[in-house]
């Protein structure tokens, strides 16, 4: 990522008081997070669906 200065977002929403509070509702009501797991050599492939608006769930790349 540096050699290309390629870098990574966030965007953060509230207060780690706010992350706290949701993480506790999602456990008292059984909200679990829809996602796919994929390899880091499969997320050029993820983010072409994603701008294609096909990427379905959102993609969390797996490093182990």
């Amino acid at each position: 990522m540096a050699l290309n200065r390629l870098h990574t977002l966030i965007n953060p929403s509230g207060s780690p008081h706010d992350a706290r509070d949701t993480l506790a509702f999602s456990v008292a009501h059984g909200i679990l997070p829809q996602f796919t797991p994929i390899d880091l050599r499969d997320a050029d492939t993820a983010l072409d669906a994603m701008a294609e608006g096909h990427s379905g769930r959102r993609s969390v790349i797996s490093f182990g």
